[in-house]
């Protein structure tokens, strides 16, 4: 066998580059082992450096190219010579382990190992960049660029001295589909951020319509307890945010598609309606989640002709220091579930949001205009770092005195 077949995938992690570097950039690749000809039942260790997978150096040196779009002709591109940056260095010490395809149960596609390679807004290569202008990057050829490698399980491959226990030299790694996925992106000089909001959840007693916050300090132990979810804008301007439907905001991406659940459209947890899509149960003694662990929906079979801009009734505003606060049954959450020991906890939700507060007078046909949907905005994360434990004996809820941890959900962490 004179190569060793990898199928290689290539995207990237946003749809934009943001020059100012707030927002970290990276090319997303998926690796994966399944040529029928490779039955060797050994990991294959890759020494990366001088490879692909080295984006700088393998831009510099045409193992990768990258396009410009050309902005007369969106279709067309042209490709840009980087061979000047011919001084950008290997990054060294870096080693990345693809697992055999030999006795392998998931499907080929579920069995990428991936590796993200980020890109320096310093770096000598974004010199080339310009604000405003598209570009793709995509593999030049077949050849991956790994110079070193071997049949090993170790983490790092022997010293220079001590050469790998495969002859590298012999059988070359080389990518089964070249064309496969490409890296297209924007470049941004900077990008606007959400607010800071401080997301909390507790138990409260029930009141009949669960609509206001009046706290009973009665501990009788009993199912009719309410969540109390609280949201406060620690920022000092109101921003407006949509609750359900289709969100529009930047997601990250892996080889193929977006990150689980980054773009999940079902509703949210401050929505005027049950939010419930958005707590998890999970049992203490087992660490299984018993509740809300259902999958995303992972396509959408739409129509073309389908209105998809939020109406203005899908919409809630967070004005500054003002906590808004939804409350909701714990009945149908809890209900059926074994007595012991359990977590409620609040699952990480993005939110597309804007700047003011978005009336009936700003909206068209009862929905948020067009022109204010475009754009590349980072979502407004709904996350809690505290979560509820509560017992369950005989029947009845009881809450815990302790295990409340509260934290602050920083937007800016976007993965």
């Amino acid at each position: 066998m004179s190569e060793l077949r990898v199928h290689t995938q290539l995207n990237s992690r946003y749809q934009v580059f943001d020059a100012s570097g707030e927002l970290p950039f990276s090319l997303v690749f998926g690796l994966c082992r399944r040529s029928p000809a490779d039955t060797d039942p050994r990991p294959v260790l890759l020494d990366i450096a001088g490879s692909i997978l080295d984006v700088p150096y393998a831009l510099a040196h045409g193992l990768l190219t990258i396009y410009e779009y050309n902005p007369k002709f969106s279709e067309h591109v042209v490709g840009l010579d980087l061979t000047y940056l011919n001084e950008i260095t290997t990054v060294k010490g870096n080693y990345l382990s693809l697992p055999s395809p030999v006795n392998r149960t998931r499907l080929w596609r579920d069995a990428f190992t991936v590796y993200h390679s980020p890109i320096d807004v310093n770096s000598p290569l974004t010199s080339v960049l310009e604000e405003g202008k598209r570009y793709r990057i995509k593999m030049t050829g077949a050849d991956l660029g790994i110079r070193r490698w071997a049949y090993s399980s170790r983490h790092e491959l022997a010293d220079e001295d001590h050469p790998p226990t495969h002859d590298s030299k012999s059988v070359k790694i080389v990518s089964s589909k070249p064309s496969a996925g490409n890296a297209t992106f924007t470049v941004v000089k900077c990008l606007p951020w959400p607010p800071i909001v401080k997301t909390t959840i507790s138990l409260r007693k029930s009141s009949p319509s669960l609509a206001h916050t009046t706290i009973d300090t009665d501990s009788e132990p009993s199912r009719d307890k309410a969540l109390e979810i609280s949201v406060i804008n620690t920022g000092h301007d109101s921003v407006t945010v949509q609750t359900w439907g289709k969100q529009r905001f930047l997601v990250p991406w892996g080889p193929f598609q977006p990150d689980p659940d980054a773009d999940d459209s079902r509703v949210r947890i401050i929505a005027s309606e049950s939010g419930m899509a958005s707590l998890q149960v999970i049992n203490s003694a087992t660490g299984d989640v018993v509740r809300g662990n259902d999958d995303r929906v992972k396509c959408f079979l739409t129509d073309s002709h389908i209105d998809s801009r939020p109406k203005l009734e899908n919409l809630v505003v967070l004005r500054p220091g003002d906590p808004l606060v939804r409350r909701l049954d714990t009945r149908a959450l809890l209900d059926g579930l074994a007595d012991g020991q359990y977590f409620i906890r609040l699952r990480s939700r993005g939110c597309r949001w804007w700047d003011g507060e978005i009336g009936e007078e700003d909206c068209e046909d009862g929905r948020v205009p067009e022109r204010l949907r475009n754009g590349f905005v980072p979502p407004l994360m709904l996350e809690s770092h505290n979560e509820v434990r509560v017992y369950i004996s005989d029947g009845q809820l009881h809450e815990s005195d302790s295990g409340v941890v509260l934290g602050i959900s920083e937007n800016r962490t976007l993965g």
